[in-house]
């Protein structure tokens, strides 16, 4: 039986119009494991669309643990602008409540992720991210990729 988290980031991803616009620019490589409530899943662009399915991948980018709270904030947000999007990740990854704090868990080396195209995604969302991230102390994308790793610079 599919979770309720896995069927709401599949539909998100794979209809969505912000979702097809943000991941555009990521390579057919690119693949991130989620972690839910309810089990382990995965995303992908080996299509050259975006596509999630349930069970890890192997090797992946990076692994998302999110809540089902987090899920629903992101699914449930109405809006085409991706850049809504990428603050309300932003907004989840911050967050002191386990119930929505979406935790990022960097697996692959940054080259790859630079060559999956994830800058790509950041800069679809513009500078309303752009903006965000540096009100918010983040101020270059390696300064981003430190922070999640926890390290620094």
């Amino acid at each position: 039986m599919t979770s309720p988290s896995l069927a709401a980031l599949k539909t998100f991803f794979e209809s969505a119009p912000a979702a097809r616009k943000a991941t555009k620019p990521l390579a057919r490589t690119a693949r991130v494991n989620l972690a839910l409530d309810g089990g382990a899943a995965a995303f992908t662009m080996e299509a050259g669309a975006p596509h999630v399915q349930d069970g890890a991948g192997a090797d992946p980018d990076f692994t998302l643990t999110l809540p089902h709270g987090a899920v629903e904030r992101i699914t449930r947000l109405d809006s085409e602008d991706v850049g809504e999007f990428g603050i309300e990740f932003f907004k989840l990854v911050l967050e002191h409540d386990p119930a929505l704090k979406v935790r990022v868990k960097i697996d692959a080396p940054t080259t790859r992720l630079l060559t999956h195209g994830y800058l790509g995604v950041l800069a679809v969302g513009g500078l309303k991210v752009t903006w965000w991230l540096l009100k918010n102390g983040v101020k270059n994308p390696k300064a981003a990729i430190d922070k999640l790793r926890g390290t620094h610079g």
